[in-house]
């Protein structure tokens, strides 16, 4: 009787760098076309294989990507915490988690000025960026994910937020 199981996954990837904004990332060496998960830049493989390396596994390719991402990192904030926030960020921050206090009511309309300053320090970081970065930042800004949906929806009707066709998101400038 045949037994199922996990086997290991041999199957060739390649780890290359982005020709257009240097960061890592990895495809199956039969595929024909990568397109890069940051800028959007396509990469055809026939032309890229001789510029990366090869590895076996789906998750060695993933881990040698992650190990070629933190050499690109700024050593000064490599430490054991893994990230640093800013100071500026940081009193921002402990600003709105006194004001967050005093609200009681979940309701969105409650969260709405510290969404509006999370996007606006998103914008000024990032021309245009990714969902995960607004849920990520929205912890530090004390607003909770189930408001977050509805801000993000309130956003995109009132045309201050503005979602592409890579599912990013960008900040409508006040010109």
């Amino acid at each position: 009787m045949n037994e199922l199981g996990f086997t290991k996954d041999t199957t060739p990837y390649l780890v290359f760098k982005c020709n257009k904004c240097k960061q890592y990332s990895y495809v199956k060496v039969t595929q024909k076309t990568k397109k890069c998960l940051r800028c959007g830049h396509s990469h055809q493989v026939k032309l890229i294989v001789n510029s990366g390396m090869i590895v076996n596994g789906m998750t060695a390719a993933v881990n040698r990507v992650k190990e070629l991402q933190n050499q690109l990192g700024d050593p000064q904030f490599r430490t054991e915490s893994e990230f640093i926030m800013a100071p500026r960020i940081r009193e921002q921050s402990s600003q709105l988690h006194k004001k967050s206090r005093m609200i009681y009511n979940d309701g969105a309309e409650n969260y709405l000025e510290a969404f509006n300053v999370l996007l606006r320090d998103l914008s000024h970081r990032y021309s245009s960026f990714p969902l995960y970065l607004i849920e990520a930042m929205a912890s530090d800004y004390k607003i909770p994910l189930s408001v977050l949906k509805d801000l993000i929806f309130r956003g995109i009707t009132n045309k201050i937020l503005i979602k592409d066709n890579n599912n990013h998101y960008s900040v409508r400038s006040n010109d």
